[in-house]
């Protein structure tokens, strides 16, 4: 009754189970130790720098049981070794009879593996604040992309606009897969009128970049993102890889498809697409990122939309051009408020004289 240690299986020999686990800036080795089929002790290494080959797991090996551990018949690893024999050869010597190594592919044993894995990255989650689900998610989508290392910084672009007018760019920035607000940035389309995404994308990015290598050190734009991923397809990606190659960058770029109901539905990348729909977690957190930059560009391109609508019916008052029709929004913020305003309060309106205020006051009257 008072033995609190998880029984894991009847089948399980006494055994060590180790197994590796990095996100491409620290890495956490993770050994379970079992005996009579119960977890009876495990331990977790964390390193500051990932490991590159199965050379250094096979010194790490070497390292843990050199300090007096016991070592028992049967080490179950999460990989093979090149140099298996020797290390099997080593632990023999030490423990004075014969030691197995393996690296189980299916079955109770790949399972323990696979338990003691995610183990170590729930460590790895925990030092950085996150939850060993998120963490999951993002190495997921990092092995479905081919990327170096876990996208633990995502920023994600789209534009919006009505036929071509009012242009503006949404900006949003995904961090440990999470929204990270504070540095989500607004872009208004300067470099031409008219429908052109791909352009328009272009522009975004070139003044993005700008702002990495211009702005202060404690500008949001100062960090290099791990992902960019675009709305649209082949040609948004198209027009952005230019950007990121003539600023000297190395950031991969990925378009998010969508299909006729505008749902996620594959990722564009060099000339071909990646289905993602039948990897859930990651296919679930590229949706959120394309709803959220859709949400956010759209909003803005409302408000600003408005607002041009506002300036075009107050340039139809005489004298009043789009420069003081600006001024007007700035001061009231409504056309309500424009409306309701006296001769004396309008007056008072940054460049609009005393007639333009008793022209505007007419014409609402």
């Amino acid at each position: 009754m008072s033995d609190k240690q998880k029984v894991v299986s009847v089948n399980v020999p006494d055994q060590d189970v180790i197994a590796y686990f990095t996100d491409s800036e620290r890495g956490c080795f993770q050994i379970f130790r079992f005996e009579g089929g119960r977890l009876c002790d495990h331990e977790n290494f964390v390193v500051n720098s990932p490991i590159d080959d199965d050379s250094e797991l096979s010194q790490f090996i070497v390292n843990y049981y050199s300090l007096n551990r016991d070592i028992p018949r049967n080490i179950t690893l999460d990989r093979a070794l090149e140099d298996k024999e020797a290390v099997e050869k080593w632990l023999s010597e030490k423990r004075g009879r014969r030691v197995y190594l393996t690296s189980p592919q299916r079955g109770e044993q790949a399972q323990l593996v696979s338990m003691c894995r995610k183990n170590a990255a729930e460590v790895l989650a925990q030092i950085k604040g996150r939850t060993s689900r998120e963490y999951s998610v993002l190495e997921e989508l990092k092995n479905i992309l081919g990327l170096d290392k876990i996208p633990e910084y995502i920023e994600s672009y789209d534009i919006s606009h009505t036929f071509g007018a009012d242009n503006v760019a949404g900006m949003v920035v995904f961090h440990n897969g999470r929204p990270m607000k504070k540095a989500y940035k607004r872009f208004s389309i300067k470099g031409f009128d008219g429908q052109n995404d791909v352009g328009s994308m272009n522009e975004v990015l070139t003044r993005r970049f700008k702002h990495y290598y211009e702005d202060d050190e404690d500008s949001t734009f100062k960090i290099l993102p791990d992902l960019i991923l675009l709305d649209g397809g082949e040609p948004q990606v198209n027009a952005v890889l230019p950007v990121i190659k003539e600023m000297n960058l190395d950031v991969p770029v990925f378009g998010m498809v969508k299909d006729s109901k505008h749902r996620t539905r594959a990722i564009a990348y060099d000339g071909g697409e990646i289905e993602i729909n039948s990897h859930r977690s990651a296919f679930t957190l590229v949706s959120v990122i394309q709803e959220e930059v859709h949400r956010f560009a759209i909003t803005y391109h409302h408000k600003k939309h408005e607002k041009s609508s506002f300036s075009s019916g107050l340039m139809r008052i005489d004298g009043i051009g789009e420069k003081k029709a600006k001024a007007l929004l700035k001061q009231f913020k409504t056309i309500t408020a424009i409306k309701a305003a006296t001769v004396d309060e309008l007056a008072q309106t940054p460049s609009i004289s005393r007639k333009n205020a008793e022209d505007i006051f007419n014409y609402y009257k």
